[in-house]
């Protein structure tokens, strides 16, 4: 049985963790390798680690969206929501379309205790993707 922060055994993400290392060796600090190992190093509960490497990809690159939007993954893993907030809120001026982004900052003002500010987001979160089921149950709790 595998403990928390632990790999997911060969097949699993630490064996793909290991895996990556080698194709990238040549590239270590580019941007889309910063990003994948931060990926992985979140998939295996390294938050403190994640959030350095993505980081660091956002100093090379930092108006990528799909950067962006696992910083604001990487903070709300780690409870810093302030940190969510302002990378979502940079990742829509980047893309101001992006349903998931405004969904996700919606979702951060909510735990920063500003139910009002979630349901604009949600709301703008709706207005491009009319169907999005989780700004839909969102505002439907808001209003409950």
């Amino acid at each position: 049985m595998r403990g928390p922060g632990r790999g997911r055994g060969r097949g699993g993400i630490g064996g793909l963790e290991g895996l990556y290392r080698k194709v990238t060796a040549s590239r270590p600090d580019d941007a889309r390798t910063l990003n994948v190992k931060s990926v992985l190093a979140l998939e295996n509960g390294r938050v403190a680690e994640a959030a350095e490497l993505i980081g660091r990809a956002l100093v090379i690159e930092p108006a990528e969206r799909t950067y962006l939007f696992h910083m604001a993954k990487v903070c709300a893993r780690g409870g810093w929501w302030h940190e969510a907030a302002d990378a979502l809120r940079h990742a829509i001026y980047v893309n101001p379309r992006d349903a998931e982004c405004w969904y996700g900052l919606g979702v951060a003002f909510k735990e920063l205790g500003e139910p009002d500010q979630a349901a604009v987001c949600w709301q703008q979160c709706l207005l491009f993707e009319p169907g999005h089921a989780g700004a839909q149950e969102a505002l439907a709790q808001g209003q409950r």
